[in-house]
């Protein structure tokens, strides 16, 4: 191994070996994200997702959002992240090299910023970068400074930090050992911390990731859109589509675990003029099957009825936060584009998606027999996550779709 980066050998040395130790246990365990997490980001809010420019991140867009969290409720529905990605700190680190918040954005600084955060039921979030300087916004990255660096955001009172992947110096580093170091000095600061390792998928981190953060990014970051680029890391391209493909190549039930879950990045819901209500209202239905993060990184202070309509179903996130934690698999792809995914839950119940992911204009017919789920001969209750009816079926199950459109099930066998 080389560890030059650390602050100094023998602190390198209690690190690496702590470190080691980390990625040979079977999850991520510090005392946060039993579950899956819940919450806001800042990135696309009030941005092109920073395609021109930069986030306008502030200090008062995080009360206002921590505000209007609460006044909807969302709390009670397991949305408590505020979090802040490249936006909120200063271009240079202070005089004695830690890091600081932008003056002008956040004149209160980051301590009064948790507190009032806190003050609400909620915890709050930050980006740093593995590298030496962050990837949009040209502020300082971490690199060289992890345990400094892990102090100071223990020191704000800091619950969820997010690690990119940008601007890293060669070195004999993998992304695990890299990744590794900034986990254990999270750890060692006493505060248990939410980390979320965002290295784009790169050096297969869906078979280490959960061993060093409770969430781990599986591919490129998502735009939102439903076929995008494609972007630094692996996937199919940043599209919501194109996730949902790469997903089901990937067979993500094989790599879940609590405290260790596959992150396909950020919900785009209702982006405007990109994200339509069927292609948002199927992500959504995709993130929770797969037990993924659920991180809305659009303006959810002034959410529009079918955004609520979304956001605040219930039945959806109970599939999500269920104890079983487990991640839908594809069990049909027909070539029509027809697909159907199912996962089971703690009580028996299994939860099924029918997905057309075929071309907006093209409908067809996606079916699938309680044969194929294993109910042979059983009555189901079949109840529908979006349009919360229910009825009960004998067969299996025949939906006609349009392009990019699902229908979200909850199947509970009968006596």
């Amino acid at each position: 191994f080389s560890f030059g980066i650390m602050e100094g050998a023998s602190v390198a040395v209690v690190i690496v070996a702590s470190s080691f130790m980390l990625w040979h246990v079977q999850a991520y365990n510090n005392g946060v994200g039993r579950l899956p997490p819940m919450g806001w980001n800042s990135w696309c809010d009030d941005s092109l997702c920073n395609a021109f420019g930069k986030d306008p991140c502030s200090e008062e867009l995080v009360k206002s959002t921590a505000d209007a969290m609460v006044a909807q409720g969302l709390p009670a529905m397991g949305y408590k992240y505020v979090n802040l990605d490249d936006c909120w700190s200063a271009t240079t680190r202070n005089a004695t090299g830690h890091l600081q918040a932008d003056p002008k954005t956040f004149p209160s600084g980051m301590t009064a910023l948790a507190d009032y955060v806190h003050s609400k039921g909620l915890f709050l979030g930050l980006y740093i970068c593995a590298g030496t300087v962050t990837c949009k916004g040209g502020r300082p990255g971490s690199y060289g400074n992890y345990s400094l660096d892990a102090l100071t955001l223990a020191s704000w009172g800091i619950d969820f930090v997010k690690m990119d992947h940008c601007h890293i110096p060669k070195s004999n580093l993998t992304d695990q050992e890299l990744y590794g170091l900034m986990s254990h000095a999270l750890n060692a600061t006493g505060r248990p911390i939410l980390f979320s390792l965002c290295n784009w998928g790169l050096d297969e981190v869906w078979n280490w990731g959960g061993s060093i953060a409770q969430m781990f990014r599986i591919q490129t970051d998502h735009l939102p859109l439903w076929d995008g680029p494609g972007g630094s890391g692996i996937g199919l391209g940043s599209g919501t589509g194109q996730i949902i493909e790469f997903m089901g190549r990937l067979q993500p039930s094989k790599y879940i675990q609590r405290y260790g879950y596959l992150d396909p990045d950020f919900l785009m819901t209702l982006y405007p003029i990109t994200m339509t209500f069927i292609n948002s209202r199927t992500e959504f239905s995709f993130w929770c099957i797969w037990s993924a993060p659920l991180l809305v990184d659009t303006d959810i202070r002034h959410m529009s009825d079918e955004k609520k309509t979304i956001l605040q179903n219930t039945q959806a996130i109970a599939i999500n936060q269920d104890e079983l934690l487990g991640a839908g698999e594809r069990i049909k792809n027909e070539t029509d584009g027809g697909q159907v995914w199912a996962r089971s839950l703690a009580n028996g119940d299994k939860a099924i998606i029918l997905y057309n992911a075929g071309r907006p204009n093209t409908r067809i017919t996606v079916s699938v027999t309680f044969d194929e789920l294993g109910w042979t001969g059983k009555s189901v209750l079949v109840k529908d996550i979006w349009s919360n009816s229910s009825s009960v079926v004998t067969s299996g199950l025949n939906e006609s779709l349009v392009g990019h459109d699902v229908k979200f099930l909850r199947l509970s066998m009968q006596p």
